[in-house]
């Protein structure tokens, strides 16, 4: 068709190398590097085909090394052992432990006989934990021992940007203020203060977009960002090099222009007054759930010194307490669900480590304080009932 007859498309209708490339994704990755603060960007269908597509195809001489997190995603396992690393060499330390990821990479480095690259791969805030990884020890690490790192940042979009940081650490009760806090959108009055590019990413909240041991960064856009996809910021050398190489990327229908829209309007949404305001709000709700479920986990304990509960200390929005065994997991999830309707899931072996089984509970800006206490209230009575008759499992569950 020519110009004048070729009608809007829906579909991308093939991969960017071949007809899926197009003026709107180009541009749309110009303002993705200019938000993420790195000299390029690159769209991929999703966080898990963007995490294939840089560890299965960067390029590892003899002697080259791996070190991750021993809680990565999956999908960096996945595009690691797609890769061309040597066998026995990929190691991984304990999880955000500096001082064991040090050891690693000295014993890596005593095993090489020859000069060689190391990669560190990690998370910044892990999805199972919640917690948050020590960036700035790891990366000054990392360029003590001449590392790159590459960094997801899954679940830290949209949620941490350089207008939040505070909310990188545990909340104590200094900090908690719910008697001021009406639930409701309160930083009008503040608007005027609010610049541009909150919600970016915990790179961008300790300012570490530009650190010189950071290759790349991978953004996902089905987290906070509502919609599809993800981008990888780095420099303009890697993302030509994955342009070419990655097979994920090389392979693939590309993102329609539907998605790109969206994607740029959910960055507006992120960066500006609006996600301002959700954040705010959300990490208020972190703050009350934590004081509260703590008191109550506390309170178990006390009265039942045998009792296995835990909250895993978690200052994100993603809040996990742990209930050993599998069959009691799954218990506390169907009755929460069944009963108080509250969509929480269970996470359970193999997924995460025996004994660590935990019910994982995201929390949004569009819940409320009800539904929050409500959640706490109906879970530590169950709980105290698993503690005090374990045989009720069938019966609270309600199968």
């Amino acid at each position: 068709a020519t110009s004048e007859t070729r009608q809007p498309l829906l579909g991308a209708t093939g991969s960017r190398l071949l007809s899926g490339d197009s003026n709107l994704a180009r541009s749309l990755e110009e303002k993705l590097a200019q938000f993420h603060n790195r000299p390029a960007a690159l769209l991929f269908n999703s966080g898990y085909d963007a995490n294939l597509s840089i560890l299965s195809s960067l390029p590892y001489a003899h002697g080259d090394a791996i070190v991750m997190d021993e809680l990565v995603h999956n999908s960096l396992v996945m595009g690691v052992r797609m890769g061309r690393l040597e066998k026995g060499r990929v190691f991984s330390f304990k999880h955000n432990d500096v001082m064991d990821l040090k050891r690693v990479l000295g014993e890596v480095s005593s095993r090489s006989s020859s000069p060689s690259s190391t990669l560190i791969v990690i998370e910044s805030v892990y999805s199972m934990d919640g917690d948050i990884a020590p960036l700035n020890e790891i990366l000054e690490l990392a360029q003590d021992k001449g590392a790159g790192v590459i960094l997801d940042e899954a679940h830290g979009l949209g949620v941490y940007g350089h207008t939040n940081t505070q909310d990188l650490e545990l909340a104590t009760d200094k900090k908690l203020d719910f008697e001021s806090f009406d639930g409701q959108n309160n930083t009008d009055k503040n608007n005027k203060d609010i610049k541009v590019k909150g919600g970016t990413g915990v790179l961008s909240a300790l300012n570490l977009e530009n650190h010189p041991a950071l290759l790349c960064s991978i953004h996902t856009f089905g987290k906070a960002a509502g919609c599809h996809g993800a981008v990888v910021a780095g420099s303009s050398t890697l993302i030509s090099y994955l342009v070419n190489y990655a097979r994920p990327f090389v392979y693939s229908t590309a993102l329609p222009p539907h998605s790109l829209v969206s994607i740029q309007k959910s960055y507006e949404s992120m960066m500006g007054v609006k996600g301002e305001r959700r954040r705010e709000k959300v990490f208020q709700w972190v703050k009350l759930f934590r004081k509260e479920m703590s008191k109550g986990i506390d309170a178990l304990k006390e009265d039942y010194p045998s009792s296995d509960f835990e909250l895993l200390p978690s200052p994100s929005p993603i809040q996990a307490v742990v209930v050993p065994g599998n069959e009691r997991c799954i218990s506390v999830c169907q009755y929460l669900r069944n009963v108080g309707m509250f969509d929480v899931y269970p996470i359970r072996t193999p997924t995460v480590t025996r004994g660590k089984e935990r019910i994982r509970i995201i929390l949004h800006s569009h819940n409320n304080e009800d539904e929050i206490r409500g959640l706490i209230t109906m879970m530590l009575d169950f709980l105290r009932q698993l503690l005090v008759t374990p045989n009720c499992l069938k019966l609270k569950a309600k199968l």
